[in-house]
């Protein structure tokens, strides 16, 4: 997005959220927050790849951990209650405060 150097946490968020390669992470039906499913995006992001494919604009984290304590430097907070009955029961709901 404009105005987010490449390199920042908030703009390879919003890429991988855009991506239509990345599946674990979307915006959820109001368009008011993210939906991350933990296994898929631990196998999509994180895992080591077979395949030649690479996510764009992947993070350097090699655990779940650390990609939701990036999250949080970025005042973003799980919401529970926020998912809709539809998804998978690994997706979470994460809300930015400003």
């Amino acid at each position: 997005p404009a105005g987010l150097s490449a390199g920042t946490f908030p703009a390879r968020l919003w890429h991988l959220v855009n991506s239509p390669h990345v599946c674990s992470v979307h915006w959820d039906n109001r368009a008011q927050g993210l939906l991350i499913d933990r296994s898929l995006f631990q196998q999509e992001l994180l895992s080591p790849r077979d395949t030649c494919w690479e996510a764009p604009y992947s993070f350097q984290a090699a655990q779940f951990r650390s990609f939701v304590l990036q999250l949080h430097c970025y005042r973003f907070h799980r919401v529970r209650g926020w998912v809709d009955s539809a998804e998978p029961a690994t997706v979470r709901a994460w809300l930015h405060y400003s």
